[in-house]
C-alpha cells in the first residue's frame, strides 16, 4: 500500500516540477523520479514476497527480505541526494534561467512558445526578467506580462493593457524558493517512505 502512496506521491512532485522545467532545468527533477521509479520496483517486489510466501521456500523469503532493505536504502540515499539538490538549486536554477531568458530575448514573434512560457511565469509569480525590469533594456521593451496581463487571446492582440506599474522582482527568486519547497517534499517523501518501509 506504501509504494502506491509514494507513487502517487512522487508522481506529482515530478509534475509539480515537470510545469516548470524550461526554467529550473532537469536536473532537479532526478531524486523525484527515483523516487517514482523505487515505488514500481517496491510494488514488483511487494508481488514476488506475497507469491513467495505461498510457495514456502526459504531462500525466496530471504531474497524478498534482501530487496526490501535494498529499497529502503535506496530511498533513504534518494532523501540525501534531494536534501543535496534543495542546498545546491540556487546555482542550478540561476545558469538555467539565464540562459533560457536569454535565448527568449532573441524571438522576436509574440506566439512564440518560450515568450508565452515567460509571459505566463511572470504573472504567476509577480515578477519580471530574471533579476528585474531591467533585463529587458536590450530588448528595448517591458512585455505586458511583467504589469500582470498574461498572453490573451487572439482577438486582443496585441496586448490592450495599461502598464502603469511594473513588477520591480526578477522571477530568478521567486522560481528559487518554488523549486527548493518542491525538492524539500520529495526530500520529507523519501524519508518517510524508507522509515515506513524499514
Amino acid at each position: 500500500m506504501s509504494a502506491v502512496v509514494l507513487f502517487g506521491v512522487s508522481g506529482f512532485l515530478i509534475y509539480k516540477l515537470f510545469i516548470y522545467r524550461h526554467f529550473i532545468g532537469v536536473n532537479v527533477e532526478y531524486p523525484a523520479i527515483l523516487l517514482l521509479m523505487m515505488a514500481i520496483i517496491t510494488c514488483s517486489i511487494a508481488w514476488i514476497g506475497w507469491r513467495t510466501t505461498k510457495s514456502m521456500h526459504q531462500i525466496h523469503v530471504i531474497i524478498t527480505g534482501i530487496l526490501i532493505l535494498l529499497v529502503v536504502v535506496i530511498e533513504f540515499s534518494c532523501f540525501v541526494w534531494a536534501m543535496v539538490v534543495w542546498d545546491n538549486v540556487e546555482i542550478d536554477i540561476k545558469s538555467t534561467l539565464s540562459h533560457y531568458f536569454e535565448h527568449t530575448l532573441t524571438k522576436t514573434d509574440t506566439t512564440d512558445v518560450d515568450i508565452i512560457r515567460w509571459d505566463r511565469i511572470q504573472v504567476k509569480f509577480e515578477c519580471c526578467g530574471v533579476s528585474g525590469p531591467s533585463d529587458y533594456t536590450s530588448k528595448g521593451q517591458v512585455p505586458f506580462s511583467c504589469c500582470g496581463q498574461g498572453p490573451l487571446d487572439s482577438l486582443h492582440r496585441p496586448y490592450a493593457a495599461d502598464c502603469s506599474m511594473l513588477y520591480q522582482r526578477g522571477c530568478g527568486k521567486p522560481l528559487h524558493d518554488y523549486a527548493r519547497q518542491q525538492v524539500l517534499m520529495v526530500a520529507m517523501t523519501a524519508l518517510a517512505a524508507s522509515i515506513l518501509q524499514s
